[in-house]
């Protein structure tokens, strides 16, 4: 899911300041290698049980606690590694991290989005490129 988008954002006139990043499956390996930002915008699948498509925005803070649910479809291992950034009020950015969530209906391995999550793919950019602003 964030991979599409990212793919998006890659083909956009973006300011030379914005790095996109596919942090796709190894999502904490690249997080642990970035320590100067000012500000950055995690994209991901999740279930939560909301219908299909739905965009949640969320600071880390904000992040439920992810021992009995299965927010990200990568696992909760990034979540937890940038919850104790935060809560240990680490030195850097860690506070300035937005978590967009998209909802999906199930974990199929494939690379083709569902019509209705297609479809809002103008939306879900639109939200991401009002973030960068």
């Amino acid at each position: 899911m964030g991979v599409k988008i990212v793919q998006k954002l890659e083909t956009m006139c973006l300011p030379d300041q914005i790095r996109i990043i596919d942090g796709g499956s190894k999502g904490i390996d690249e997080l642990i290698n970035i320590e100067d930002f000012e500000k950055l915008i995690i994209i991901d699948s999740v279930i939560s049980g909301g219908k299909e498509g739905s965009l949640y925005r969320m600071t880390i803070p904000e992040l439920p606690e992810t021992k009995n649910m299965d927010l990200s479809t990568h696992g909760s291992s990034w979540i937890n590694f940038l919850k104790s950034k935060v809560e240990s009020g680490e030195k850097g950015c860690w506070s300035k991290v937005v978590f967009y969530g998209i909802e999906i209906k199930n974990t199929v391995i494939g690379t083709e989005l569902s019509p209705r999550i297609f479809n809002k793919m103008p939306e879900y950019l639109n939200s991401i490129l009002e973030e960068l602003q």
